[in-house]
């Protein structure tokens, strides 16, 4: 199979891994928000967003480095697994003790601390599972991760929809989600057993010091990007109480829809970025900017959409009064989204060249920034303000990484194509809020095909729509140019 054809597969696995395991959880944060309303939502996604942030701790940098290192070398794959496995159960045995002891220990509300025990299990069990996916993302084989995310997903809608409908307690939807992840990570199991018959699960720590460093820098880096991210509902739930949370949830749950987009590039684009910037410089620079541009494209009419018709959304969405207060917060999500969106491309250009201490520090100042500011808003405007800290310090990292990108940036943002597509953005976000009145199932679909149409004729050029649209995907890009290398 040729490089290209390999990239278009796993290219559709990822998003259907992606996009299969956020739509479920968001399809079911929806639903529980709007039967359960506010405050119940609001004890479910604190501990929910606790359990995830663990999920990040207990994986660790682990993930990434199992799928790297095996992917540089397959005939030690077992010792490598082992290795990472062991080191990954003392993480995640220190995970579950944690999170007993902030549930037991936190100033929470006591369904919200019951829910944190029982997604304690949910955080190791997802874990595991992701730790697995690493290793068939190693071997290429992202198909396995697919049908297992699709068995979880799927299992979880049949059976929490049902319950959540006869609205029983919400504490038995939280063990449909753990058992859930119990059915994957013994699922993935047997596949780990079909690619690698010889594998073990039992502890090797030999050679730690080895990868103690690598280890160090991509784990504190998951644990604090995710952080900055999603510690805004933690703070929001201790210092507010579960109304706010819910109100603040209800959007957050919203934004995380399009941001499988950017994760999906990732999933797919880290391999290849990592070896032509070593063998290709000039194609990995190509590569950065063809991602960067495509982003751009998708984002702008999702977040005009988002920021113009917000009231609309939020009502037709949660079709309650008890919501009016998260118009304003999807407001400033729909900057927040554009902001992530623009940074992705820089950031995984940092990871690629080798200089992911940059991030590192980035996202260490930017927990830092946002816990400040948090506790002087948080306590006087609850959650509108957290949406603003959220605001700040998004832009605060992807300054960051533009400056520590300056060059790139030059090339990929200060030119003419890139400048008059966001300024017809400015002002058609000013045409449609003129006309903010008129139905969102009319103006979305609009807009759409004038963004379509737009990106299309003018923002990208003939060779960038070849390599889009082209149907077996051999295009210049992965053509080596062997005068540049």
């Amino acid at each position: 199979m040729s490089e290209a054809m390999r990239i278009r597969k796993n290219s559709l696995y990822s998003t259907l891994s992606i996009s299969s395991r956020l739509i479920a959880n968001v399809f079911i944060f929806w639903i529980i928000a709007r039967y359960y309303g506010p405050s119940v939502f609001g004890q479910f996604t604190s501990a929910q967003v606790l359990a995830a942030n663990f999920i990040i701790f207990a994986d660790f940098g682990f993930d990434i480095l199992l799928t790297t290192e095996v992917a540089r070398n397959k005939k030690n794959a077992v010792k490598l697994f082992q290795q990472f496995f062991s080191l990954k159960l003392i993480f995640n045995f220190v995970a579950l003790i944690a999170m007993w002891c902030i549930a037991l220990l936190g100033n929470f509300s006591m369904e919200t601390r019951a829910l944190i025990l029982i997604l304690s299990f949910y955080t190791i069990f997802s874990t595991l599972s992701n730790f697995l996916f690493a290793l068939y993302k190693g071997f290429e084989r992202l198909e396995f991760e697919t049908q297992i995310t699709l068995y979880m997903n799927v299992g979880l809608i049949l059976i929490a929809l049902p319950l959540i409908l006869f609205r029983v307690n919400i504490l038995l939807i939280a063990c449909v989600f753990v058992l859930t992840r119990i059915l994957g990570f013994t699922i993935g199991i047997f596949y780990s057993k079909k690619l690698l018959p010889q594998i073990s699960y039992g502890f090797l720590l030999d050679g730690f010091n080895e990868i103690k460093k690598k280890v160090l820098v991509f784990g504190f880096f998951l644990l604090f990007n995710n952080l900055f991210f999603q510690m805004d509902t933690i703070l929001l739930s201790l210092w507010r109480g579960d109304h706010e949370v819910g109100v603040y949830q209800a959007v957050f749950k919203l934004i995380m829809l399009p941001l499988i987009i950017p994760d999906i590039f990732i999933n797919t684009l880290m391999p290849l970025l990592s070896r032509l910037n070593v063998e290709n410089y000039t194609q990995w620079k190509k590569v950065g900017n063809l991602m960067n541009k495509i982003l751009l494209a998708v984002v702008l009419p999702v977040s005009v959409v988002l920021f113009v018709y917000s009231d609309q959304i939020i009502k037709i969405i949660y079709g309650s009064k008890d919501y009016i207060d998260a118009v304003p917060i999807l407001k400033i999500f729909a900057i927040v989204l554009f902001v992530r969106f623009s940074l992705e491309a820089y950031a995984l250009m940092l990871t690629t060249s080798d200089r992911q201490k940059v991030r590192l520090y980035t996202v260490l100042a930017a927990t830092l920034l946002n816990f400040t500011i948090n506790y002087f808003l948080i306590p006087k405007y609850g959650a509108f303000g957290t949406a603003i800290v959220s605001l700040i310090t998004n832009v605060f990292v992807g300054l960051i990484y533009y400056l520590t990108n300056f060059n790139l940036v030059r090339q990929y943002l200060f030119n003419i194509k890139t400048l008059l597509f966001l300024l017809l953005s400015l002002g058609i976000v000013y045409l449609f809020w003129l006309n903010k009145s008129i139905t969102v199932f009319i103006t979305a679909p609009i807009l759409g095909i004038i963004f379509i149409l737009f990106a299309y004729f003018f923002f990208f050029t003939k060779d960038e729509r070849e390599l889009i649209f082209s149907s077996d995907f051999r295009f210049s890009l992965f053509k080596v140019d062997k005068r540049k290398l």
